[in-house]
């Protein structure tokens, strides 16, 4: 996935739960992780000024306690595999 094309998908996500740190599902290498997104590297305001096309995406457990974080790399997760996991 390059970052143009996460930040497009996660734009509509965040714009269908009203939140900027919305609950998605992503595929990554044959696993699935779900979560609450807490940081994009493919925002504008995360990208700083390095050219790398190595990101991250991460996501915080669900629930009540503080679980331990998932740390993806963009260019790991497939064209369409971060969904939106109120849209199921």
């Amino acid at each position: 996935m390059t970052f143009e094309q996460c930040q497009a998908n996660l734009m509509t996500i965040r714009n269908r739960q009203g939140t900027q740190c919305p609950v998605v599902k992503v595929a990554y290498n044959g696993t699935f992780y779900q979560g609450r997104l807490t940081r994009a590297d493919s925002d504008p305001e995360n990208r700083g000024d390095s050219p790398s096309p190595f990101g991250l995406l991460v996501l915080e457990s669900l629930g009540l306690g503080r679980g331990p974080e998932t740390i993806l790399q963009i260019a790991d997760i497939p064209a369409d595999g971060i969904r939106d996991m109120s849209a199921a």
